[in-house]
């Protein structure tokens, strides 16, 4: 048998650079008769071989065989994986599914033929299954399968309620009657898009639940921002769950278009939302398997039990960061971190300094010249990613839009292999960059150090942002309305600006610090359940060596909690599966997540 590794908490992260995996340099003929490749490679799953796999094959599984969500590189790793599961998830019935056969090419050479097949699990979890894989030529006139992804769809039960894309029922009302001492399965702590779509999820699958949100109104979370805060995103890329809500709102979506859809989709499902409300503590009974809680709600107090916690306040985005520099106390204007500002209103004609230099930053900057303000430098800490509009737009388009089915879209981007997407985005990426190829000498002209790699995703999943998408927000640079300090460091604070380390000085009466947030959701998280339970807890975010985002919807070290957050498509999708888990264990067969790596 092949040695494992057990998995360790905190998860150890990586690079997206460091990810194996690359794309297929082989031939393949485009008259091939894909049905029957297909057929052929799919039939094999029942009982497969290291020789109907690549030796660089990818595997990728939600829930369907390995109970989690995992990512197995080269054909050694998958055939022990496989083999180890299959006695266990016994899955059956192998089927294409029709006319879903086709050969597919990425530019002159990158070749493959694809195909989606659905099957069925009959073990532990029994449930309806589906999946992709990506078929290249074996050099010996056969195929053999170079990615495999596989997802469960649905749980089986007695009660025809394990689909988590079914359309919930608005009469299910599980918190109306939930008072002071009582019992609910799952509290989702976070009303934001995250929340809510976990939410819908549950209601769709009737797990009693509660989200608890801090704010007075679905949306808060957005409308409390600065005003010209917005989505860079599309709003079909952006979409909750079960049916559109965005669809006659602009292409990207700002604060008020954001909350008025949440409410809508609210609305739509009688999603159970307590407002006004927070989790002021949890603690954990063994003897119960439950946790104790505690609820302000509207500033009433109210003690519950709840098999499950979604932590889903904000991706460790809740905790503003702000820089250090002496003197503080002698500026005399005005110092405010982004998530406290509104506009520039109070401030036309005066002198202002953003620190930071993504997208928030250039929206504030954007605010700033529209409000009149007499002198705007933006300071730039280090270098910044800048990905144009019209390299990542015809990208997303392309699955994203108005007319796509977004399940399906989703199913294609997010359940294969985050390497082979990647390495695909790059090769798109980098065919458009290099048809523009001096759209942004006016920033080097300007100083603005900045690089253009084709790895646009790379900022969001490992760092959780700090990116810059250009859908013309930094031409005003080309104005020369802002100022820019690049590379030189601010040293501490005068009674009228910021002195930088050459030794100028800034005039300012207002300091931004477009400076992000602490993405450690675990400390967040620890606030409420205490420092002994989250210390053994695994963090949250960045890629791990298999490419899985670091404690998304999977197990993280503790029973019946859960981190949840992340990107509008990640939080649509990924909570299906954070859902079907919950699911599983209130019905009282809970997955036994694979965490070995062979």
């Amino acid at each position: 048998m092949a040695a494992v590794q057990t998995r360790a908490f905190p998860t150890p992260v990586i690079t997206s650079r460091q990810l194996k995996g690359s794309l297929p340099r082989v031939e393949v003929d485009e008259n091939v008769d894909c049905p029957a490749v297909a057929s052929s490679c799919i039939a094999r799953l029942e009982k497969l071989q290291q020789s109907d796999l690549t030796d660089d094959a990818l595997w990728r599984d939600c829930l369907s065989i390995t109970g989690n969500q995992r990512t197995f590189s080269s054909s050694t790793s998958i055939l022990a994986a496989w083999n180890e599961l299959m006695p266990k998830c016994k899955p059956r019935n192998f089927r294409l599914v029709p006319y879903s056969a086709q050969f597919f090419r990425l530019g002159p050479q990158p070749a493959w033929i694809v195909a989606a097949f659905q099957f069925e699990t009959d073990g532990d979890q029994a449930a309806e299954c589906s999946g992709s894989l990506n078929m290249v030529p074996d050099g010996s006139g056969g195929y053999k399968i170079w990615v495999l992804s596989t997802m469960m769809e649905a749980l089986k039960n007695d009660s025809n309620s394990g689909n988590p894309d079914t359309f919930p029922d608005p009469t299910f009302a599980p918190a109306a009657r939930l008072e002071d001492g009582g019992e609910i399965d799952c509290i989702v702590v976070g009303g934001g898009m995250a929340g809510l779509c976990v939410a819908g999820r549950l209601h769709a699958l009737r797990v009693p639940y509660v989200v608890v949100e801090r704010n007075a109104s679905v949306g808060d979370n957005w409308t409390k921002r600065y005003d010209s805060i917005h989505l860079h995103l599309s709003n079909s890329y952006s979409e909750m769950p079960f049916q559109r809500v965005y669809a006659d709102k602009p292409y990207n979506l700002g604060s008020k278009e954001l909350a008025e859809g949440m409410q809508k989709y609210v609305d739509m499902h009688n999603i159970q939302v307590w407002l006004s409300s927070s989790m002021d503590q949890a603690r954990w009974e063994e003897e119960t398997k439950s946790w104790n809680v505690v609820v302000s709600r509207q500033g009433q107090p109210k003690k519950l039990k709840a098999k499950h916690l979604v932590m889903a306040i904000g991706g460790g985005l809740d905790v503003p960061k702000y820089p250090e520099y002496p003197n503080r106390d002698e500026f005399q204007g005005t110092v405010i971190h982004s998530v406290d500002w509104k506009n520039a209103d109070a401030f036309a004609g005066k002198k202002g300094i953003i620190i930071g230099a993504a997208n928030s930053a250039f929206d504030i900057a954007q605010n700033m010249v529209d409000s009149n303000l007499s002198e705007i430098t933006l300071v730039q800490r280090s270098t910044t990613h800048v990905m144009s509009s019209t390299v990542l737009y015809p990208i997303q388009d392309a699955l994203y839009n108005p007319q796509c089915d977004l399940g399906m879209s989703d199913r294609m981007t997010l359940v294969p292999p985050y390497a082979v997407g990647r390495l695909m985005i790059m090769a798109g990426a980098g065919a458009l960059q290099a048809l523009e190829p001096n759209r942004y000498d006016y920033l080097k002209k300007a100083g603005f150090r900045f690089h253009q790699s084709p790895d646009l995703f790379a900022n969001p999943v490992e760092k959780f942002g700090g990116h810059l998408l250009d859908h013309g927000s930094v031409s005003i640079i080309k104005t020369g309305k802002i100022k820019i300090k690049s590379g030189i460091l601010p040293t501490s604070y005068t009674p009228t600006g910021l002195l930088f380390d050459d030794d100028t000085e800034i005039p300012a009466d207002v300091i931004v610090l477009a400076t992000g947030f602490r993405n450690n959701l675990r400390r967040s998280v620890a606030s409420i359940i205490g420092d002994e339970t989250a210390d053994k807890l695994d963090d949250f975010f960045g890629l791990d060596a298999e490419g899985e985002i670091r404690g998304f919807a999977k197990p993280i070290g503790h029973p019946g909690i859960w981190y949840f957050g992340g990107g509008t498509a990640h939080a649509r999708f990924v909570s299906r599966f954070l859902a079907l888990q919950i699911a599983a264990d209130v019905g009282g067969r809970p997955f036994d997540a694979y965490m070995d790596t062979p």
